[in-house]
């Protein structure tokens, strides 16, 4: 096979291909090159993501080969702009060549290569959305998907469900409502940030990505994976685990006993003021209403708590319902405020028992999304 094509068209080809190649050294770590009746696609996978982007060149003969990713990739970043021309020998060796000199590259054999045609063929497609928005919806969710994937491998992902993205890992819950009733799929946490990666390429953005689902029998080996396709035709695909989410009875349009609007300026401030006493890397703060306040505190090593008055926007509604005060993890808050890009949030205080809730509601605009997010801090007094 011979292909001539153009280093920013390889090099936009290769942005897809590498997030889903693996570090070993089989077939695993290379890109496979082959003839389509399109022209050419490049595949990859790392044995839990797959990808499949067409490449944009001339090509002339129907045969495939395969390089290591890292080596191609090399070589790429060195040679000059221009056409640039890789082929391949029925012995097995690739030659890449640009404006200057030329490299010898060795191809493992592609007929071993886990081709994925009949998944990807007979995938069906819940609906299309737009890439910054998926994307914005999967952030969130992400940071509060469990890592113990050893003892609850059920909550170490996110799953969509009738479009509604859930996660938790059982200290604090997410529900995120995007508007694509259609969309069900899981995403395993450590595979996340292949997605994500994969949503805010620059050429994924030009257009709404299609969802895809497809599923094997049991007598062709069993398995179920979630495509991404993006405009012109590069996909990622994302392995379905076993384990399925727990259901979770959660109403986001349930009213909150108590509420204040918090100024995130102020709680960072408040974050980093007492951790300077707190033990070292404490992760939970106090907060409490107290003569007409919020007030944040955090244990001292030096003995008993510090407090930071907190300032807020608007009323303090029913204040007095956590006057005796609730904890919750101060990184969430964070994380939730930096997803959303806010200056305030407003946290809703429900009192459940001996513990209770904090539910934190946010809405994108129509513009961006008009996605309804809602989090749930649990905490045990």
């Amino acid at each position: 096979m011979k292909i001539e094509v153009a280093k920013i068209d390889l090099e936009s080809a290769l942005a897809v291909s590498t997030l889903t190649v693996g570090s070993g050294t089989d077939l695993s770590s290379h890109y496979l090159f082959r003839k389509t009746d399109a022209g050419v696609e490049i595949l990859s996978y790392d044995m839990r993501t797959f990808s499949g982007i067409p490449l944009k060149c001339n090509v002339d003969g129907d045969d495939s080969f395969t390089v290591e990713a890292w080596r191609l990739d090399k070589w790429l970043s060195g040679v000059a702009d221009g056409v640039l021309t890789i082929t391949s020998d029925a012995n097995g060796e690739v030659t890449a060549k640009g404006t200057k000199g030329r490299i010898r590259l060795r191809s493992l054999d592609p007929t071993k290569f886990p081709y994925w045609d009949r998944l990807y063929s007979e995938a069906k497609a819940d609906g299309a959305i737009a890439p910054s928005t998926l994307n914005r919806a999967i952030n969130v969710s992400k940071c509060f998907v469990s890592t113990d994937d050893t003892q609850k491998p059920e909550i170490c992902q996110i799953e969509a469900v009738k479009g509604t993205l859930w996660s938790t890992d059982r200290r604090a819950l997410s529900h995120v409502r995007v508007a694509m009733p259609e969309l069900n799929m899981r995403i395993p946490g450590k595979d996340i940030p292949t997605v994500t990666r994969f949503l805010s390429l620059k050429d994924t953005l030009l257009g709404d990505v299609t969802l895809l689902t497809s599923e094997r029998s049991a007598n062709d080996g069993g398995g179920a994976c979630a495509f991404v396709r993006r405009a012109d035709g590069g996909y990622i695909g994302i392995s379905r685990p076993n384990a399925p989410f727990p259901k979770l009875d959660v109403n986001p349009d349930n009213e909150d006993a108590a509420s204040f609007v918090l100024d995130l300026v102020d709680f960072k401030s408040a974050v980093s003021v007492l951790s300077a006493s707190a033990p070292k890397n404490h992760d939970t703060i106090r907060l409490r209403y107290l003569d007409g306040r919020v007030v944040a505190s955090m244990p001292s090593d030096a003995g008993g708590e510090d407090d930071y008055p907190l300032t807020v926007k608007g009323d303090i509604v029913n204040g007095d319902s956590f006057a005796d005060g609730f904890t919750v993890g101060h990184n969430y808050l964070k994380s939730i405020a930096d997803a959303f890009g806010v200056a305030e949030l407003k946290l809703g205080v429900n009192r459940r028992g001996k513990g209770g809730f904090i539910g934190v509601r946010h809405k994108d605009p129509v513009e961006s999304g008009s996605t309804d997010y809602f989090a749930v801090l649990v905490w045990k007094n």
